[in-house]
C-alpha cells in the first residue's frame, strides 16, 4: 500500500468512528478516483457506491453525479 492509500485508509476509519458521513461522502469518492487512476474499475465502483451511499444519505449535492458515475460503468441500473 502507498503511502497516500495509507493516509486516505486512515482518514476513512476516523471517519467511520465519529461518525462523519460528509467525510466520508469526499473521502470514498477520492478513494473512486485513484483506483480509477490505478485502473482497477471494481474498486473504484465499490467505493463509488459507498459515496453514493453517504451521499444519498446526507443529502449530498453530489450523489447525483456519483449515481451517473455508476451508471456509466454499469453498475446501477
Amino acid at each position: 500500500m502507498q503511502p497516500n492509500e495509507e493516509r486516505l485508509d486512515r482518514r476513512m476509519l476516523a471517519a467511520h468512528a465519529c461518525g462523519d458521513k460528509r467525510a466520508l461522502v469526499d473521502l470514498y469518492a477520492l478513494a473512486a478516483e485513484m483506483s480509477e487512476v490505478a485502473q482497477d474499475i471494481d474498486a473504484a465502483c465499490f467505493y463509488l457506491t459507498h459515496a453514493y451511499i453517504f451521499a444519498l444519505d446526507t443529502g449530498a449535492d453530489e450523489a447525483r453525479d456519483l449515481h451517473a458515475r455508476l451508471k456509466a460503468r454499469g453498475r446501477e441500473e
